[in-house]
């Protein structure tokens, strides 16, 4: 099982978080959500175990991941996900920013020899994006799902740390 990926992505004023795990071999699937404030608003799964005898397992499974997570936030910044939001955030999530808003992961997710390209997964530089730095707290208004932190580890690696953490803390306390 890779590490996975995870951005913030601020489109039209919104902070967004996008993230991509690997589910393993014994599950042979990457799977992409689009979150805002801890909710789904979107998702993307692509089965892998037609790949599992290829001899650099991992770099394919690498490359899936990189090519959906990129997917992902070129839709986001296209619009693509537009209704969705507005139906789950409201008529107002982007009141207070023009639809022309441009993020700096922008520069990184479209070059000039891209940006009219319609197909999200055709031409996508394997490199990871970079995210974007969290707005200070007066500009942000609402926080975002994982604002502030990016993580290049699976979430059961961060969920794990977490309950080590406090378990320490306990025992401390206790003595």
């Amino acid at each position: 099982m890779l590490s996975g990926f995870n951005n913030n992505y601020r489109y039209r004023g919104v902070l967004f978080h996008v993230q991509t795990e690997d589910s393993g071999i014994s599950n042979p699937h990457v799977i992409t959500h689009l979150f805002y404030g801890g909710n789904i608003l979107a998702s993307q799964k692509l089965d892998y175990s037609d790949k599992l005898e290829s001899p650099d397992l991992e770099g394919v499974v690498r490359e899936l991941m990189e090519t959906q997570h990129k997917a992902m936030l070129k839709r986001l910044q296209r619009g693509l996900h537009d209704s969705v939001i507005l139906e789950r955030l409201g008529p107002d999530a982007f009141s207070e920013a023009p639809l022309e808003e441009k993020s700096d992961t922008d520069a990184a997710l479209v070059g000039p020899e891209d940006a009219n390209d319609t197909d999200t997964a055709a031409r996508l530089d394997p490199a990871p994006v970079a995210a974007t730095p969290a707005a200070p707290a007066a500009e942000r208004g609402n926080r975002g799902f994982g604002e502030g932190v990016v993580s290049q580890k699976p979430l059961d690696e961060v969920v794990l740390e977490y309950l080590v953490e406090n378990a320490r803390k306990r025992k401390r306390r206790s003595q």
